[in-house]
């Protein structure tokens, strides 16, 4: 590793995501590989997802911001992003106050959470799968 850099904090990359919603959701499918698709299509799709959020809260639409945050919301709900989720449901009671300004202020802290998910991204699908091929064997 080059000098300078730290190695990963293992920890905070396994505390991004609530293991247990995902085995929640893949038993509720009977089956783990939806639940991993689904997994990496939230991964995939957070960069876009806090764009649009950003977007709508910067022209003050009401209707586009409260749209994004509720569909980010409910998809880190279902993986377990549980951050994510609680900082969606701050900026969600924000919009709905019409406060926006406030909002905008908190959005560093919300990137920062999907960042922190995107970048762990291969090692959470990588322990998502092992964990729920582990569950399905019991």
């Amino acid at each position: 590793m080059p000098a300078g850099r730290a190695e990963p904090d293992v920890e905070k990359t396994e505390s991004v995501l609530e293991p247990c919603a995902l085995q929640s959701l893949a038993e509720e499918l009977e089956d783990s590989t939806p639940a991993i698709n689904f997994l990496s299509n939230y991964l995939s799709m957070l960069p876009g997802r806090i764009l649009r959020i950003s977007h709508g809260l910067g022209l003050h639409d009401a209707d586009a911001s409260m749209d994004a945050v509720l569909s980010l919301k409910i998809s880190s709900a279902m993986v377990g992003a549980l951050e994510t989720e609680n900082q969606c449901m701050a900026i969600e009671t924000m919009i709905r106050e019409d406060h926006f300004d406030s909002a905008v202020l908190a959005l560093p802290a919300l990137q920062d959470s999907t960042d922190r998910c995107f970048a762990a991204g291969p090692q959470l699908l990588g322990s998502a799968h092992e964990s729920l091929r582990k569950g399905s064997r019991r």
